[in-house]
C-alpha cells in the first residue's frame, strides 16, 4: 500500500516504475486467445508504458559516488528517444558523471526523487561544460531535441550533501545549446527544468540556442558559483528568448572574483517572478554599468521582473543596461555589502537600480531601494538613472541610502517619482 506522504514524496511513481520493469523482465508467453497468425502479440499498454518508464539503477546505473554513469544513461536516453520519449528515474543516491555529461534527447525527462537523488562531478573538467546538457559550448545538437525535462535532483560539486566545498572550475550544472533546424516544426524546444539545488559550480545554468525557448524554470535553489548562477543568452547572440522564471533563490555568485552577476539576460521577451539574488561578490571599483558582482544585469529587451529581490550584494542590484524592460514591485535591499566586497571595491559606490543611458523606456513601478542598516551603509544611491536617459517611468520609494536616495535628473517633471524615508 502506498502512503500518502510517499505518494507526494514520489513513492508512488518509484514503485509504479519498478513494477513496470518487474512486468517487462518476466517475458510471459502472451495467452492464447491474444496471439496473431505468427504466433505474437502486440504489447499490452502496460508493457508499452514500462519501455517508457525506467528505473536507471535496474538498467545497469549504479549510485555509487565513483563510477561514472554517463555512457550507460546516454544509451537509455537514446533507447527513449527511439522509442518516441520517456521517463528516467533516479533513485535517492550520488551518481557519478564526468566531464562528458549527460546528453538529453528528444521528448526524454530526466527525473529525481528529492534533493537526495545527487549528481556529483568527477575527473577532470579541462573545458566549461555541462552535468546535463543538449549541445556544448562550441556547437549546437545534432538531432532536433525538444520537451526534455529535468526534475527534482541536486547538482553538487562534493559528495557531502550538506557541506560546501571550493566550487569546481568549468563544472556547469545544466548547459542547453539547443538549434532544431532553420525551419523546425515548432520554433520553440520548450524544455521544463523544475526542483532543482545547484551547489559549489563553476556555473549553475546556462541557456543560450537559438531554440531554447518556451521554457519554464521554476523551483531552483543555487549556491556558491565562480562565475554566474544563472545565465539566459549570450551577448551578441541570439538565442534564450520568450522563457518564464519562478521561484528561484541564488546565492554566492562572482566568486572567481571577475565580472559577472549572479543573474545575467541577453535575451528578449523573458519574464521573472519571485527571483532572489543575493551575497554576489565584488573585487573591483564600479565604473559605468558594470555587472560585477550585481544581483541583476539585464542587456536584453522587452523582459518583464515581478516581485524580484537583489539583496546584499557586492555590486549593483539591478544593472538595466538596456531599454524597454519593465519592473513592477521589485526591491533593492542593502546592495554593496560590506563582506562581499574586496581588493579596490568601496563601500557606498553601489546602486539599488542602476539605469544606463542606453536603457530608454525602462519602466520602475512600485520599485523599493533602500539600505536597511543605516549606521553600516553600503548601497550608495536607490535610483541611479542615466541624466542623458529621459524616457524612464519610475514610481517608486528609496531611503537610508548613504548617498543621495535618488539621481534621475533627466527624468521629466511629468513622471513620476516618490521619495521617503531619512536622507543620509
Amino acid at each position: 500500500m502506498v502512503t500518502r506522504s510517499q505518494f507526494l514524496g514520489g513513492g508512488a511513481l518509484a514503485m509504479l516504475a519498478t513494477a513496470l520493469s518487474a512486468c517487462s523482465a518476466e517475458g510471459s508467453e502472451p495467452h492464447a486467445s491474444e496471439q496473431t497468425g505468427q504466433g505474437t502479440s502486440a504489447p499490452s499498454p502496460l508493457q508499452e508504458i514500462a519501455s517508457r518508464l525506467l528505473m536507471a539503477t535496474e538498467h545497469g546505473v549504479v549510485a555509487d559516488a565513483v563510477t561514472p554513469i554517463n555512457t550507460r544513461v546516454n544509451e537509455l536516453i537514446g533507447q527513449l528517444t527511439a522509442a518516441g520519449g520517456g521517463t528516467l528515474i533516479f533513485p535517492p543516491g550520488i551518481y557519478a558523471v564526468d566531464a562528458s555529461g549527460i546528453e538529453l534527447g528528444n521528448q526524454v525527462t530526466i527525473m529525481g526523487m528529492g534533493e537526495a537523488t545527487q549528481f556529483l562531478p568527477v575527473g577532470d573538467w579541462h573545458e566549461p561544460a555541462g552535468v546535463f546538457r543538449i549541445g556544448s559550448p562550441t556547437s549546437a545538437n545534432a538531432e532536433p531535441v525538444y520537451r526534455t525535462g529535468l526534475f527534482d535532483l541536486s547538482i553538487k560539486g562534493g559528495a557531502d550533501p550538506n557541506e560546501h566545498i571550493e566550487p569546481r572550475a568549468n563544472v556547469i550544472g545544466i548547459y542547453y545549446n539547443t538549434y532544431n533546424g532553420e525551419s523546425p516544426l515548432d520554433p520553440d524546444a520548450a524544455h521544463r527544468i523544475a526542483g532543482l539545488t545547484l551547489w559549489d559550480l563553476d556555473t549553475g545554468i546556462v541557456l543560450k540556442g537559438k531554440d531554447d525557448q518556451g521554457m519554464t524554470v521554476e523551483r531552483v535553489r543555487g549556491r556558491r558559483f565562480l562565475n554566474a548562477a544563472l545565465m539566459v543568452g549570450e551577448e551578441g547572440v541570439t538565442g534564450g528568448a520568450d522563457n518564464m522564471f519562478s521561484m528561484i533563490d541564488l546565492s554566492s555568485a562572482n566568486r572567481g572574483m571577475g565580472q559577472r552577476a549572479t543573474v545575467e539576460v541577453y535575451a528578449s521577451n523573458t519574464s521573472w517572478s519571485q527571483v532572489k539574488v543575493w551575497y554576489s561578490k565584488r573585487p573591483v571599483e564600479l565604473e559605468g554599468d558594470s555587472p560585477s558582482g550585481a544581483g541583476f544585469f539585464v542587456k536584453g529587451t522587452r523582459n518583464t521582473f515581478s516581485q524580484c529581490d537583489a539583496q546584499d550584494n557586492g555590486g549593483h542590484g539591478f544593472v538595466i543596461k538596456w531599454g524597454n524592460n519593465s519592473f513592477t514591485n521589485c526591491v533593492a535591499d542593502s546592495n554593496g555589502w560590506a563582506e562581499n566586497l574586496s581588493g579596490s571595491a568601496k563601500a557606498g559606490e553601489a546602486h539599488g537600480f542602476h539605469v544606463s543611458q542606453d536603457a530608454p523606456g525602462t519602466q520602475l513601478i512600485g520599485c523599493m531601494a533602500f539600505d536597511r542598516l543605516p549606521d553600516s551603509p553600503g548601497q550608495g544611491t536607490g535610483f541611479w538613472v542615466h541624466e542623458k536617459n529621459t524616457s524612464t517611468v519610475l514610481i517608486g520609494n528609496a531611503y537610508n541610502n548613504v548617498g543621495e536616495n535618488v539621481v534621475a535628473r533627466g527624468l521629466p517633471r511629468e513622471h513620476l517619482l516618490t521619495v521617503s524615508g531619512k536622507q543620509k
